[in-house]
């Protein structure tokens, strides 16, 4: 089949995260005021967007897409939208001529999150279009020094579960300085390309009858997504577990708690036999002298006492 571009123009895509400023570069990038751009943790592009602007002469199309994240759709959702608009424009002959790809770099590490959006959007692309790439590392201005963002630039580079296999095949990576001059720069990587790009979505798409959930995207993130529902439910069983162990902890505590207030209640209400120092004395035998009956009494606990002996009777006075 012969492609062939409808409009001697440039399509580009613009992808990333939501918070990453796509909406932001095509603003700067075409001198747009009246796009609706996000400060929050709210995504703004709630759908696919194209933006024109011209550069070096040349008619170029940006295409604002929802951001992976997305505060009002899922993940999958936005992946649904993405392969509607690109199964209608691969229909129709129209391809990309590129992609740029805005990743913030002001994050303290690499997350997880991050690394599923990569894989997920290296699935949409496929090997052969990364040399239309441009990752363009954004929000420098909320980072210590440029020191620190080249690092963690470089790490991703490195790494090729992030960007290394998409450089190692021609992908760019180029700082964004939130300026237009730094828009236009970026755009111009892609700008001169005499031929667009078939992504290996469309491809699928096109070979498996329209099932987003067969392409290599919808597979990956039906990995992706199967990952998360089994570490929740593991959640959900170690919360199960703790609750049991802890329904179990306190059954015996208040096992406990009630035999100890038991002990107590017993205590308060013991009683012995009231001692009677005559019954006491005439116990001894009447035989027994004073100095015996003496150590007698004070083992008994009695103290210091003084003893007077009548007719066979003890007689104790307690000093």
């Amino acid at each position: 089949m012969s492609w062939y571009t409808p409009k001697p123009e440039i399509l580009i895509g613009v992808i990333g995260v939501t918070g990453a400023g796509k909406t932001t570069f095509i603003s700067k990038a075409t001198g747009r005021s009246d796009l609706v751009v996000g400060h929050g943790v709210e995504a703004c592009t709630q759908d696919i967007l194209p933006v024109t602007v011209e550069i070096e002469g040349r008619k170029v199309t940006l295409i604002d897409t929802p951001g992976f994240d997305d505060t009002y759709k899922s993940d999958a959702d936005i992946l649904q939208l993405i392969a509607n608009y690109l199964a209608t424009t691969y229909e129709q002959g129209v391809l990309l001529t590129g992609l740029i790809l805005l990743q913030p770099i002001n994050g303290n590490r690499v997350q997880g999150s991050e690394r599923k959006r990569t894989r997920l959007f290296k699935k949409v692309c496929g090997p052969d279009a990364f040399s239309r790439i441009v990752i363009a590392t954004t929000m420098w201005n909320q980072i210590q020094s440029d020191a620190l963002g080249e690092r963690r630039a470089q790490e991703r580079i490195d790494n090729t579960e992030f960007w290394g296999d998409m450089v190692e095949k021609g992908a760019k990576v180029i700082r964004h300085d939130d300026n237009k001059n730094s828009t236009h720069n970026i755009i111009k990587k892609l700008i001169h390309y005499s031929s667009p790009v078939e992504l290996q979505i469309q491809r699928e798409l096109a070979n498996n009858g329209g099932h987003v959930g067969m392409t290599s995207a919808g597979r990956q993130l039906d990995e992706d997504l199967s990952e998360l529902v089994q570490a929740l439910k593991k959640e959900i069983q170690e919360l199960q577990a703790e609750r049991i162990y802890a329904r179990q902890e306190m059954q015996e505590l208040q096992s406990r708690l009630e035999k100890f207030e038991g002990q107590r209640s017993k205590l308060w209400g013991m009683t012995v036999r009231a001692i009677s120092f005559s019954s006491l004395a005439k116990s001894l035998k009447t035989t027994q002298s004073k100095a015996q009956i003496l150590p007698t009494l004070a083992t008994a606990g009695f103290g210091i006492a003084s003893f007077l002996l009548n007719s066979g009777v003890a007689t104790c006075n307690i000093l």
